[in-house]
């Protein structure tokens, strides 16, 4: 599609089983800096689950490589939430996707941009961030707005952007970067811990506003890697407790768009 002038380009993937006059959910993929649309769609597995993909392309920034906005990358001058507006009219138009059901997830600088544009854009049910890169001046996700469902995975070793987050350069700590959603979605009370497997232990906010919830899965040892991935997605371990792929299909089947149930 052309945006701003700009050709813009994204592969678009159909579920296995695909019947026309189906809706299916919808989630539009954003990949990590550096990384192709073919490379995130090579290692998220997100193909096997129920949905229509797009896996959206990044214009190149500093450095001649990929990448999107809510980064120190590349400015506005990509159009990126345009883009992003005009992939998810494309979807909610379509007479088979769900539009009460579109998603937005994204990998290291793209999770970081999945996130900004959720709080930006509507018609957007619920945002998945892996393995997510968050620059505070980049970013335009507040305390308030619109209440968004949130699922993040993180690993705890992740050598590229560490669970702790990297102040000099105004990267949130994982810690920091719930407590902002906990606010914007006004969730009230501690977080629920489960545990998943011995690696990874999961936490829920779900007394928040509109239904919502907010959810973290700190993966223990995880490095900057998407949780599931059978190929080489980043540098650090990947877990295989947890397929990122399928929790991010039913945490979009889990949260439709508010008014949309």
């Amino acid at each position: 599609m052309t945006v701003a002038g700009q050709n813009r380009a994204f592969i678009e993937h159909l579920p296995a089983g695909f019947t026309a006059g189906t809706k299916y959910p919808a989630v539009i993929a954003f990949p990590g800096r550096g990384e192709s649309d073919s490379q995130l769609q090579g290692y998220s597995q997100l193909d096997t689950v129920n949905a229509v993909v797009l896996y959206a392309q990044g214009l190149d920034g500093q450095g001649g490589k990929p990448t999107w906005e809510a980064t120190p990358y590349i400015g506005a001058e990509a159009h990126d939430y345009e883009f992003t507006t005009d992939m998810v009219e494309l979807l909610a138009g379509s007479p088979c996707v769900d539009a009460g059901r579109i998603a937005l997830a994204g990998k290291s600088d793209g999770a970081g941009f999945a996130a900004s544009a959720a709080c930006t854009i509507s018609g957007v049910a619920a945002v998945a961030t892996i393995s997510g890169a968050f620059y505070q001046q980049y970013n335009h996700c507040g305390a308030s707005g619109n209440a968004v469902p949130m699922l993040d995975m993180h690993g705890t070793s992740d050598p590229v952007m560490p669970y702790e987050g990297i102040p000099s350069r105004g990267v949130y700590s994982i810690d920091a970067w719930l407590q902002l959603w906990q606010q914007r979605d006004q969730c009230t009370g501690s977080g629920t811990d489960d545990t998943i497997a011995s690696d990874v232990v999961r936490t829920t906010w779900s007394t928040c506003a509109s239904g919502v919830e907010v959810v973290n899965y700190r993966i223990i040892g995880g490095g900057h890697t998407w949780a599931g991935a059978t190929t080489p997605s980043g540098p650090g371990g990947t877990t295989h407790s947890v397929d990122a792929a399928q929790t991010i299909a039913c945490f979009l089947q889990d949260h439709p768009l508010h008014g949309a149930r």
